[in-house]
C-alpha cells in the first residue's frame, strides 16, 4: 500500500494563508485546499498527480485540490506557498470546479511580474484587511488563469476511492455516519475500510468526521450575528455538546466562548 497521507491540518483552517519556506522534504500527501508555490531560489524535484518535474527559480507550481504532491530539494530551494481553501473565493472556485491549471507554470518572465504581489502579500499579511488579502490573491489567480491554459482534472488514481469517501463525508456530515454505514455504502469490509482510511487520512474515521463537522460549524458561525453554539453544533451533526466542546478544544485550543469573543 502506497504511503500517501491526507493533511487535514491544512483543511481545518478556513483562512487563506501564505508563507515562506525552503529545503524541506515533503512526502506524498493531498488535501482539499488548493496550493500555489513560487520558487524564488534553487531547484525542487516536484510531483503533482502524474507529473514529475524539476521546478526552478521563477517557476510557479499549481496543485489542485486532492492532487497527490511531494517536494524534494534538488539540492536546495526557497519558495513562497499559498494555501487556498476551496470555499475561500467563489470566483476561483467557479473557474477551477471542473478544470485545473498545469502543474508547472514555467513562463518565468511572466511569473516575475507577479512576484512583487507574492512578496507584499507575505510581508504585510498580518496587518492586511481580509478584503485586501483576497484582492491580492485574486490578482495572482486572475493573471494565472488568463495566461495559462486550462486542463481537465485528472483521475486521482490510487486515491480516487478515498477522495469519493471524503466527498461523501463532506456532503453528509450532518447525518449519522458510522464505520458500518460508510463501509457498507462503498461496498467494503468494515475492518479493511478502517485500515485503509487510517492509512491515507492519518486519523480514525470518527475523529475525521467530527473535524469536518467542526469545520462546517466554523463556516456557518462566522455568518451568524446571534450565534447559538449548541443549536448550530447539533445542526452540524454532533451527537452531544460534550463531543463538540472536546473537538473544539482539540483543534482551536480554546473554548468557543473565548474564541469568538476574540474575533469581535
Amino acid at each position: 500500500m502506497e504511503n500517501i497521507l491526507y493533511e487535514y491540518f491544512h483543511d481545518r483552517n478556513l483562512k487563506f494563508t501564505i508563507g515562506k519556506s525552503g529545503n524541506g522534504h515533503v512526502g506524498k500527501h493531498f488535501h482539499k485546499s488548493i496550493e500555489v508555490l513560487y520558487l524564488t531560489e534553487g531547484k525542487m524535484l516536484t510531483t503533482v498527480g502524474d507529473d514529475i518535474f524539476v521546478a526552478e527559480k521563477d517557476d510557479i507550481i499549481f496543485v489542485h485540490n486532492y492532487y497527490v504532491h511531494s517536494f524534494t530539494p534538488d539540492p536546495s530551494y526557497k519558495k513562497y506557498y499559498m494555501v487556498i481553501p476551496v470555499d475561500y473565493s467563489s470566483d476561483i472556485n467557479k473557474r477551477l470546479h471542473n478544470s485545473t491549471l498545469p502543474s508547472k507554470l514555467d513562463d518565468k518572465e511572466f511569473n516575475r511580474t507577479l512576484l512583487p504581489v507574492f512578496e507584499r502579500l507575505h510581508t504585510e499579511y498580518a496587518t492586511l484587511p481580509t478584503l485586501v488579502k483576497k484582492g491580492y490573491l485574486n490578482v495572482i489567480m486572475g493573471h494565472l488563469l488568463k495566461h495559462y491554459p486550462s486542463l481537465p482534472i485528472e483521475n486521482n488514481g490510487n486515491i480516487e476511492f478515498m477522495v469519493d469517501v471524503l466527498h461523501y463525508i463532506d456532503e453528509h456530515y450532518a447525518e449519522e455516519i458510522t464505520l458500518d454505514s460508510l463501509s457498507s455504502t462503498f461496498g467494503y469490509n468494515k475492518y479493511y475500510f478502517s485500515r485503509l482510511f487510517n492509512h491515507y487520512i492519518g486519523e480514525t474515521l470518527n475523529n475525521y468526521i467530527n473535524i469536518i463537522r467542526l469545520q462546517h460549524f466554523m463556516q456557518f458561525a462566522k455568518d451568524k450575528e446571534n450565534l447559538s453554539i449548541s443549536k448550530l453544533a447539533f445542526q452540524c451533526g454532533f451527537d452531544s455538546l460534550t463531543t463538540f466542546y472536546r473537538y473544539f478544544k482539540k483543534i482551536y485550543n480554546d473554548t468557543p466562548k473565548n474564541y469568538f469573543s476574540k474575533q469581535l
